[in-house]
């Protein structure tokens, strides 16, 4: 297989996805921002960093509730809304705005088959003490953990190691308890995120964050720093980025425009699974999982 036009592929999918995503928000008036690693190729590269796999946007609480209930109502052709609500194999609390014609499974032991997809992110309100907004933060990662638990799949052996392992007891009893009653489980979980992201208002917050962020406490910061957004060059079109983008950036990643070490610029996410050419039904994919084999793209430049 030929990584680097696989490679190629996928970035045009995903910024196809992208654009579609734009013109859907523009077209009912939603606020976004580009963020993350796709807010640093905005203003690094002008794209898509050329090691990274993936296009992430956040969206404030009240125009992401809106989305979603859009897609309820709204034919988006070759493209759907994934959310934990619509896809019970679904593990994550975000949504993903995916292309209906690939076909995608990212991790072996959590059976859910989407197409590539953006990610996007709900920004919420939280509490104006930035202390009290970490310790929220701490306990909504605590569910996340417990969501993925539930959601994963793993072998008879597995179970054993994680028994083995004092440390992992409450793993090894939620996945248990899941064995039995796994869809009851998952929307209590999903029902207590739904309320931790819903407790403050938007409109008066000083303060927001991403509950489903990856970057820790980093993800509280100032609502101030959004602003109406500034526009960025992203390979063929503009993208929205905070007003405050230089704020945003160095207080998630410091000197964001500092190259990291070229054994560094590898892709981050997993692949258990892909087909750029087809969407294939469930029992297909997860049928020729076995055998699928893909390496991560190594960028040398």
């Amino acid at each position: 297989m030929d990584i680097k036009k696989v490679k190629d592929r996928w970035n045009a999918t995903i910024l196809d996805i992208l654009k579609n995503f734009m013109q859907i928000c523009d077209r009912h008036g939603l606020r976004y921002y580009c963020c993350a690693g796709t807010a640093i190729g905005a203003v690094r590269h002008n794209g898509i960093i050329p090691w990274d796999d993936d296009i992430d946007v956040i969206m404030p609480r009240p125009d992401y509730d809106r989305l979603l209930q859009i897609a309820k109502e709204e034919d988006f052709g070759k493209y759907e809304i994934i959310t934990p609500y619509s896809d019970p194999t679904y593990p994550l609390y975000f949504s993903k705005l995916s292309d209906k014609t690939t076909t995608l499974i990212e991790d072996k032991q959590i059976p859910c088959v989407i197409g590539l997809y953006v990610d996007i992110f709900p920004l919420d309100a939280t509490d104006d003490d930035v202390e009290k907004a970490k310790r929220l933060k701490a306990k909504y990662t605590k569910i996340i953990n417990r969501l993925n638990a539930v959601s994963t799949h793993n072998s008879f052996g597995e179970y054993l190691q994680l028994l083995s392992d004092p440390k992992e007891w409450g793993r090894f009893a939620i996945k248990t308890l899941a064995y039995f009653c796994r869809s009851s489980i998952r929307r209590h979980l999903i029902a207590q995120m739904d309320e931790i992201s819903h407790r403050y208002d938007y409109d008066k917050a000083k303060n927001v964050q991403v509950y489903t962020g990856s970057y820790g406490y980093k993800e509280v910061f100032p609502k101030e720093w959004l602003g109406e957004g500034v526009l960025f060059p992203f390979e063929d079109i503009k993208v929205p980025l905070p007003k405050e983008y230089d704020k945003y950036l160095r207080h998630f990643f410091n000197d964001y425009m500092q190259f990291p070490p070229v054994e560094q610029r590898v892709e981050k996410h997993h692949r258990a699974y892909v087909n750029l050419d087809r969407k294939e039904t469930r029992k297909e994919a997860l049928g020729r999982l076995k055998n699928w084999k893909i390496e991560r793209l190594k960028i040398e430049g």
